[in-house]
């Protein structure tokens, strides 16, 4: 019995990693530069207005360019994007947690805020913590938890990634800024 001599007709379509990677730095651009100014503008004004808004920008076209791609590109590319986005969702909620668990320790400690004090401790410095947190947690924790996600192949790598990124970088800020 011999098999014809027929092509094996195999699925090779590969996803494509540009849309992947513009859509990932478009994000991670305009959430971090968001939360940047919106830090900047409630501490009592926005200085960098003119810098800060064509980045926005740039992230904004990044996010517009790597969607049109994706939604135009095969369902592997659709897979690898939604696996990415959902191991920087991952990352990026683990790293603003640890970010806004030490920037509240290091109030705490510093006796900037006052945990007997709701009005005159707590409140205030969860108002600025809860972007600073966002901040590190979006531009440090989402690619830590990217990068950690794709090496490691284990279910807890991206907070994991996410935890030590962000806490690393909001801590390097802590000893900067205290």
């Amino acid at each position: 019995m011999s098999l014809p001599n027929k092509k094996n007709e195999v699925n090779e379509t590969r996803p494509d990693r540009l849309a992947t990677a513009i859509l990932v730095i478009g994000l991670v651009v305009a959430c971090s530069f968001i939360s940047y100014g919106v830090i900047y503008f409630i501490l009592g004004g926005w200085p960098l207005l003119p810098y800060i808004l064509p980045l926005i920008l740039l992230g904004g076209i990044g996010i517009i360019y790597g969607a049109l791609r994706t939604a135009r590109g095969n369902p592997a590319t659709k897979q690898s994007v939604k696996a990415t986005l959902i191991k920087m969702r991952n990352g990026a909620i683990a790293g603003s947690l640890i970010a806004l668990a030490e920037l509240q320790i290091a109030h705490a400690f510093s006796n900037h805020a006052s945990w007997y004090n709701w009005f005159n401790g707590l409140i205030p410095s969860l108002i600025i913590d809860i972007p600073g947190a966002l901040f590190f947690g979006v531009s440090a924790g989402a690619i830590g938890g990217l990068i950690l996600g794709r090496i490691w192949k284990n279910n807890k790598a991206v907070f994991v990634g996410g935890v030590i990124a962000g806490g690393i970088i909001s801590f390097l800020y802590l000893l900067i800024a205290f």
